[in-house]
């Protein structure tokens, strides 16, 4: 997760105190960035679009990579109000005049828009952690200090806050999730879980210069050519092959943005044997060349 989070760098935007009271229902447009929200009290119904209904109760934590539309309401059969984007400290739904039966911690960040698009497909579509589990109070604390840091305007606010956010999505994705939302349960999360794929892929991500190759991974792994192949594919919806490609290609982008170094070593460093080679896909995968994207042409 370590090379994950290098290449996402997120950055925290906003969290805040949720509160519903009374009968409430509202519909929230889709949101490209990715949300987190931890319920302090009380339980409320989500319906996110594409995914199966979920019941969040007090100590549940959910984060949405990519956030998608959908209704939240205190009770089925309340017809929803349209709610935009609030990006004030708090927000209640419901009559001001009832007593509050629900209160979340919500928020949102960004991931580096080079690596989002890739990386986030790589995740699940929505990760949740039940209150009550392994380590789940520890989730409760990050997420409590995000909250108080964001309230915060000293000096060194956001970088502590990228530090915690960080932390927080480390912290989430690498403990036992709940069943599966309607997902299919595939995707880089998936992979690292699981106890044959996750050492290969470690190895991979930790020298993306070696000259993989299927039975290279295979045998990190400890499993045949064929086993690994089919497992790897079908856990992480991508052949190991295309995924190192990818992998490759984000790291690419990554150093392109922040070290310029020149084609051929770049070459070197994301493991091609050719610059031809590597030029041709890295055009393929981001729809330009290496030199144009370092000028910003695309991607």
């Amino acid at each position: 997760m370590e090379e994950l989070m290098a290449l996402l760098r997120p950055e925290a935007v906003l969290a805040k105190v949720i509160t519903g009271a009374g009968q409430w229902s509202v519909r929230k447009p889709r949101y490209g960035d990715p949300a987190f929200c931890l319920m302090l009290d009380g339980s409320c119904l989500l319906e996110p679009d594409g995914l199966d209904d979920v019941e969040l109760r007090r100590g549940d934590f959910l984060l949405f990579p990519r956030t998608p539309e959908f209704t939240m309401s205190g009770s089925p059969g309340v017809t929803p109000t349209f709610a935009p984007l609030d990006h004030s400290h708090d927000t209640h739904h419901g009559p001001e005049s009832e007593p509050v039966t629900m209160r979340m911690l919500g928020g949102y960040f960004r991931f580096d828009p080079a690596s989002a698009a890739l990386l986030v497909a790589l995740l699940p579509p929505v990760v949740l952690v039940r209150g009550g589990g392994p380590g789940a109070a520890r989730l409760t604390r990050l997420v409590e200090l995000i909250a108080e840091e964001a309230d915060t305007d000293g000096p060194s606010r956001d970088v502590i806050l990228k530090r915690l956010v960080e932390v927080l999505l480390i912290e989430a994705t690498r403990l036992p999730a709940a069943p599966d939302l309607g997902s299919g349960g595939r995707g880089l999360i998936a992979g690292l879980a699981d106890p044959v794929l996750a050492p290969a892929l470690r190895e991979m991500h930790a020298d993306v210069a070696r000259g993989w190759t299927v039975e290279r991974l295979a045998a990190v792994a400890s499993v045949s050519r064929a086993v690994f192949a089919q497992r790897f594919t079908r856990t992480v919806g991508l052949t190991p092959m295309q995924y190192l490609l990818e992998w490759r290609v984000a790291v690419a982008k990554d150093l392109l943005r922040t070290e310029a170094p020149s084609v051929a070593q770049l070459t070197q460093r994301v493991g091609y044997q050719s610059a031809t080679a590597f030029t041709t896909a890295f055009t393929r995968v981001v729809g330009c060349s290496p030199s144009e994207y370092s000028r910003s042409a695309c991607g």
